[in-house]
């Protein structure tokens, strides 16, 4: 899985339970950044943060 493809999936699962999107206007809060990390990719905001496995299984 490349970072394009992580950012997509952990935005579609996570983004308004994490506050990345504003829950009343529905307005993007800050994006994810998707960066390298052993055993995995790790896809970061400001609002939260996620490990995400190789094989695409997002870890809380």
């Amino acid at each position: 899985m490349n970072n394009k493809t992580i950012h997509d999936k952990v935005f579609k699962e996570r983004a308004k339970i994490d506050g990345t999107i504003d829950k009343q206007t529905d307005e993007l809060m800050c994006d994810y950044n998707v960066m390298r990390f052993p055993f995995g990719r790790y896809a970061a905001s400001c609002e939260g943060d996620y490990f995400v496995t190789f094989w695409g299984k997002i870890l809380y």
